[in-house]
């Protein structure tokens, strides 16, 4: 009966062992980034990703170089003022050129609002992609 057991636990183990690794789009999303939020107007204007939004819509401009050409658009972000703690979830719609470094970001004015009032301007923040 001991050696029964035995080979369960190894059984058991030798499973886990061999479980294939996360996918690299699995670990992006494991990825925190942080920077500074600033906030945008749509103005009718469609994004770089293609769509108009309204002010009021919960979307995101990624830094130039996170937006790589769109292929994030569409996806979520969990976005989080470091200093409060206040989560929201928004959408990658836009590329923002004018966002200082990798990790800034700027949110429609809906979703800035969430946060801080406009008139606070900027706010630190932290985000990472949610999972499709």
């Amino acid at each position: 009966m001991h050696s029964t057991g035995l080979i369960t636990l190894f059984a058991a183990l030798l499973s886990v062992a061999s479980a294939s690794p996360a996918s690299p789009e699995t670990l992006e999303r494991r990825v925190t980034h942080t920077g500074t939020a600033t906030f945008f107007f749509q103005n009718g204007e469609p994004g770089a990703c293609g769509q108009v939004h309204k002010d009021t819509d919960l979307i995101v401009a990624l830094q130039t170089t996170q937006y790589d050409n769109g292929v994030f658009c569409g996806r979520t972000l969990t976005i989080t003022d470091t200093a409060t703690g206040k989560t929201a979830v928004g959408t990658v719609a836009d590329e923002c050129p004018g966002c200082n470094g990798s990790g800034s970001i700027d949110l429609s004015e809906g979703l800035f609002e969430i946060f801080a009032p406009t008139s606070q301007g900027t706010f630190p923040v932290s985000w990472h992609f949610n999972a499709e």
